[in-house]
C-alpha cells in the first residue's frame, strides 16, 4: 500500500516532469521562431516576452506593477490600467499542460485552452496571488472555479464575476452591463486602495488608444503581406506579458522595419484562438502555401475591441464610453443574437480567397457557429474550410493533406 509520503513524492516527481515537458516544449518554439528566414531582430522583443514565462508573476517582475488575472476580452483594460493593475489574461497553448490538466476531474471534452490552464495552475499557483475578474462568456469559463478548486480552495477570494450580458439590442441590456462595469470599478478601487478618477481614467483612455493605433497599423502591414501570421500572433500573444506602453513602443519600432512582400492564396482565419506554443494550425497553412492576411481570433486581431472616444470629460462619461465599446464592440460567438459578428467577418472577407475556420474541440460555440458561416461564405464564391483539432500533434499529416487540397481549389 502507497504511504501519504510515497504518494507526495510521486506527485511531486510528476510535477518536475511536466515542467520540463513545459519548459521543453516553449524552448523549442521559441527556437524555431527564431530560425525562420523572415525573422528580424525586431521581432526579438516579443519573443522575449513569451520567453520569460506565460504567468502572472512574470509581468510583475517586469514591470514593477501588480498584475489582475481575466479571462476573455470583455474586461475594460483602461478601467484595469487606472487601477494601477496591469491585466494579464491567463491563456496556454501547451499541449504538456493540457495533458497535465486532464487528471479524471473535468469532463474529456473539456476546452483544451482551460485545460491547459488548469495545467499551468497545478504547475504554479502563483495565480492565485492577484485579484481575478471573470466574464462570463461561456460555460467553460463559468465552471472554471470549479474546475480549479482541487488545486486551490482559496481562489475565490478575491474573485469578481463580471456578468456578461448575452444579448447585445433589448430593454436593458446597456443598463445591465454598464452597471457591471460601474460594480468592476469598486472592486478594483477596493483591492486597489484608490480611487479611480477622471483623470486616472483620462490617462488609461490615452494608452490604450495609442495602443489601438500600433495596431491598426500593423493590420494594414499585414493586410499588404509584411506581416505573416506566425508572427503577428507572437506580438498578440505578448500584449499582456508587458506594458501596454512597452508593447505599444515595440509595435511602432517594428513597422518601418517589416519588408513589403508579394503573397498568394490569400486566406481570412476564423474561429478558436491560437495560444503560444500550439501554432501548429498557422505552421501548416504557411506549409501548403496559404497566407493568412487577416483573422478575427480574440488572440489576435481582436486582443481588445478598440479605441474609445469619450462624448465628455467626466467620470460617469469615461466609464459609460468604456462600457458600450467593449459591449458593441465585442465579437464573441457566445452572444444570442450574433447576426452582427458574421455579418461582421463577411464583411472582412473582400480581399480573400478564401476562409479557414478553425475549432478546438470542446470550443462549443465556435463549433456551431462554424455551421452559420459556411453557406454565407459559399455564396460569395469563396471557399471554406472547417479544421476541428486539438493541442495534440498526432493529426498534423491528416490536416496537411485536407489542407494543401483546399489550397489548390483556390483562384
Amino acid at each position: 500500500m502507497n504511504t501519504p509520503n510515497m504518494l507526495s513524492q510521486r506527485e511531486t516527481d510528476r510535477l518536475r516532469k511536466t515542467a520540463d515537458r513545459v519548459k521543453n516544449e516553449t524552448g523549442r518554439e521559441l527556437e524555431s521562431l527564431r530560425g525562420r528566414s523572415d525573422y528580424i531582430q525586431c521581432y526579438d522583443y516579443f519573443i522575449d516576452l513569451l520567453s520569460g514565462g506565460v504567468e502572472p508573476g512574470a509581468l510583475e517582475k517586469r514591470t514593477g506593477k501588480p498584475a489582475l488575472n481575466l479571462l476573455c476580452i470583455q474586461v475594460p483594460l483602461e478601467l484595469i490600467h487606472a487601477a494601477g493593475f496591469l491585466p494579464f489574461k491567463i491563456f496556454s497553448g501547451s499541449h504538456a499542460a493540457d495533458a497535465f490538466g486532464t487528471d479524471g476531474r473535468i469532463p474529456a471534452l473539456t476546452c483544451p485552452m482551460l485545460r491547459a490552464v488548469r495545467g499551468i495552475f497545478r504547475l504554479n499557483e502563483s495565480f492565485s496571488n492577484q485579484p481575478w475578474v471573470l466574464p462570463t462568456t461561456c460555460d467553460w469559463i463559468v465552471k472554471l472555479p470549479q474546475m480549479l478548486r482541487d488545486v486551490n480552495s482559496t481562489l475565490t477570494q478575491r474573485f469578481h464575476w463580471l456578468e456578461l450580458p448575452h444579448l447585445k439590442d433589448g430593454a436593458g441590456v446597456r443598463e445591465r452591463w454598464l452597471a457591471e462595469i460601474f460594480g468592476l470599478k469598486k472592486f478594483l478601487e477596493k483591492n486597489a486602495g484608490i480611487k479611480i478618477d477622471r483623470k486616472r481614467l483620462a490617462v488609461s483612455i490615452d494608452v490604450y488608444n495609442r495602443a489601438w493605433e500600433a495596431i491598426t497599423r500593423l493590420e494594414e502591414r499585414r493586410r499588404a503581406g509584411a506581416v505573416p501570421f506566425v508572427w503577428f500572433l507572437v506580438i498578440a500573444n505578448s500584449f499582456f506579458l508587458d506594458s501596454p506602453e512597452s508593447w505599444t513602443d515595440a509595435v511602432n519600432k517594428l513597422l518601418p522595419a517589416l519588408p513589403d512582400k508579394e503573397c498568394y492564396g490569400r486566406v481570412f482565419f476564423a474561429g478558436s484562438p491560437v495560444f503560444f506554443p500550439n501554432f501548429k494550425i498557422p505552421l501548416l497553412l504557411e506549409e501548403a502555401g496559404l497566407t493568412v492576411t487577416g483573422d478575427d481570433l480574440c488572440s489576435s486581431g481582436r486582443i481588445f475591441p478598440g479605441g474609445v472616444k469619450t462624448e465628455g470629460s467626466s467620470e460617469y462619461e469615461m466609464v459609460a464610453a468604456l462600457s458600450g465599446r467593449y459591449h458593441e464592440g465585442c465579437l464573441c460567438p457566445t452572444f444570442a443574437d450574433n447576426d452582427r459578428r458574421i455579418n461582421s467577418i463577411l464583411g472582412n472577407i473582400g480581399n480573400f480567397e478564401g476562409v479557414v475556420f478553425h475549432v478546438l474541440k470542446g470550443c462549443h460555440p465556435y463549433d456551431l457557429e462554424s455551421c452559420s458561416l459556411e453557406e454565407p461564405v459559399s455564396r460569395r464564391g469563396l471557399k471554406f474550410l472547417r479544421l476541428e483539432t486539438d493541442y495534440t500533434t498526432e493529426d498534423s499529416r491528416n490536416l496537411l493533406t485536407r489542407i494543401e487540397a483546399f489550397a489548390q481549389t483556390l483562384n
